[in-house]
């Protein structure tokens, strides 16, 4: 208990003197320079060989590697499921392959980035490839989907410490820096975050190995990763952050009561939103059960982190004083709920207004990908030069409320140019909030805290992403049937299908044969062209309702882009992190 108000009294004792210099109205976002591990540097008391060392360039391409591994090894395959399902299927338990991943991943990310602030990071990353390696083997070598599944599981474990991608490339270069630093990690996964889909269908399309290719690939890009970061990756150790803690007392003082009502309270959250689209009706015992646990797991989370008196707690509550972390979350994980709706709905406006050449499905579908790649990419020259970054972030937000609202006028094939042109625009706009806000989270924070603090933040838009996801199927799936019923109705009644026959047409058009519908009494060639004409703008309408039902997360990412603080003060050399052993000279390692 000492010790929590040691903390808080230094907290208030900072918090006071920021707001005497006047550096911001909430001083608590100095946080970032409050604590100076002895792991942490200034950049120019480096060595200059440090940045040219085999052992920091090995680092910094093992963490890129890192990250496409999770684009290969789950992107990928996903996007073409339905093909794995017919090849090794078909399987009713298909749908778990997503699941799993998002459960496994969902839970371990906080807990890899917390426990790893205290432990050290190396053997954390190292293992979770492992276990990304293993079950890219299982996965690819599968002979039915519960093989496969059984594969994710283990993937999914890697893909925890994956999704922490930007915490580990970001500590390691100075602060000016960072958001150069996420540029280029995102330069090198434009092939597989652009073009991962077209990629898995040209294996389908073109190699015997079809889509078990996606995962041999994932299999040699883990094991080249595991390697770099096994001789290359020595961040601070477990004696380095404990100078004064065995492992045996720094186990003990785990937070293991968290540890517990966070994942089961996760799981069950996410568990139940994902019932809620379409394996169960929301209004079903399993689905509101499911949430209503969850949600009191989650509550009963907080609530112990806040009053009981934790030496090392999962998620420390002095992070949420600081406004930037708050606000940066917060418009992170809502502008990501607008992008959601384009990953849900371009390869199936694609599909239906544009083409059905699995090619290129693949190829327009990379806009989404390559756009938010570009997104992080263009951003770094301008982060620190133009600055104001609340007005960059509002800005975005804008842009990609207004960008993805406008998608709802793509109801033909005419309209493909434009719809391929939003989305690109939507994407850089993603892009844009999610380089700025990882940047200003991981600034904001003291050193000893970025692993939990950017857990937190990748566990968030997990539930985020899943509760959107959940929202615009539901959406979809009650929309879709009414606006089709009554399109085809109407365009058939139009072009002079007897009234008599209309539940024979919607009967047909269930049956989905051309047989079925030909047959349809009073039926002619011009009713059938009116059907396909119908069929479309049903499905027209149903995309306008979704997209235009993102005009609310947009409005609230606009709202909280303005609760943004200026952070330039903290652009300067400090370095979060040093590699060990990356220089002769004596006094690299003091």
């Amino acid at each position: 208990m000492s010790e929590k108000l040691a903390i808080e009294a230094e907290t208030d004792h900072v918090d006071t003197m920021a707001q005497q210099t006047g550096v911001l109205s909430s001083g608590s976002d100095d946080a970032g320079l409050q604590h100076v591990p002895s792991y942490s540097r200034e950049g120019e008391d480096l060595d200059p060989g440090y940045w040219r060392s085999p052992r920091f360039l090995g680092s910094i391409l093992a963490i890129a590697l890192l990250a496409n591994s999770l684009f290969v090894g789950y992107s990928m395959p996903i996007n073409i499921l339905s093909i794995i399902d017919a090849d090794i299927g078909p399987s009713p338990n298909i749908y778990l392959v997503s699941l799993s991943f998002t459960l496994v991943s969902g839970v371990l990310l906080l807990i890899i980035g917390s426990l790893s602030d205290i432990i050290g990071r190396r053997w954390f990353i190292i293992v979770a490839q492992t276990f990304g390696l293993v079950g890219s083997v299982v996965c690819a070598t599968a002979k039915n989907v519960n093989t496969l599944i059984a594969g994710t599981v283990l993937t999914a474990v890697a893909g925890a410490a994956q999704q922490l991608y930007p915490l580990l490339v970001q500590e390691l270069v100075p602060n000016k820096y960072r958001v150069w630093a996420q540029a280029f990690i995102m330069a090198t996964v434009v092939p597989t975050i652009g073009f991962g889909t077209l990629f898995a269908r040209a294996f389908v399309a073109n190699t015997a190995l079809a889509w078990r290719w996606c995962y041999w690939l994932n299999v040699i890009v883990c094991g080249i990763s595991i390697l770099l970061f096994a001789f290359c990756y020595f961040p601070p150790d477990f004696q380095t952050i404990n100078k004064n803690l065995t492992k045996m007392e720094e186990i003990k003082r785990i937070d293991y009561g968290g540890l517990f009502l966070y994942s089961a309270g996760l799981i069950l959250l996410l568990l139940g939103f994902t019932y809620g689209e379409g394996t169960y009706p929301w209004n079903s015992a399993h689905t509101l059960a499911t949430l209503i646990v969850g949600a009191v797991l989650v509550v009963a989370f907080i609530i112990y982190e806040i009053y009981v008196p934790l030496r090392q707690p999962l998620v420390p509550i002095r992070i949420f004083k600081i406004r930037n972390v708050n606000a940066a979350i917060v418009i992170g994980c809502v502008g990501q709920m607008v992008y959601y709706a384009l990953n849900l709905l371009w390869p199936t406006i694609i599909t239906t207004f544009f083409t059905t050449d699995n090619i290129k499905i693949g190829l327009i579908s990379s806009t989404t990908g390559t756009s938010l790649a570009f997104g992080e990419i263009v951003i770094a020259p301008f982060f620190k030069r133009i600055g104001h970054l609340r007005w960059q972030l509002v800005f975005a937000a804008v842009v990609i409320t207004i960008a993805t609202a406008l998608m709802s006028i793509v109801g033909s094939a005419s309209k493909e140019a434009a719809a391929i042109v939003l989305t690109l625009i939507a994407g850089c706009c993603v892009g844009v909030i999610e380089a700025i806000t990882i940047t200003v989270v991981g600034l904001v924070v003291p050193p000893e805290d970025i692993g939990v603090t950017m857990g937190f933040y990748a566990s968030i838009r997990a539930i985020t992403g899943t509760i959107a996801l959940s929202i615009y199927v539901s959406v979809y799936s009650a929309r879709l049937p009414v606006f089709l019923d009554r399109d085809i109705t109407s365009f058939a009644t139009a072009a002079g299908l007897p009234t008599s026959s209309v539940s024979d047409l919607l009967a047909a058009v269930s049956n989905g044969t051309t047989a079925a519908l030909e047959a349809v009494p009073g039926m002619t060639s011009t009713i059938l062209g009116a059907v396909s004409e119908g069929t479309l703008a049903g499905y027209h309408d149903t995309f306008k309702v979704v997209f235009l039902a993102t005009l609310a997360f947009g409005g609230l990412a606009i709202i909280s882009a303005f609760f943004i603080q200026e952070i330039g003060h903290l652009l300067n050399n400090f370095v979060n992190k040093t590699l060990t052993n990356t220089s002769k000279r004596p006094d690299a390692e003091k």
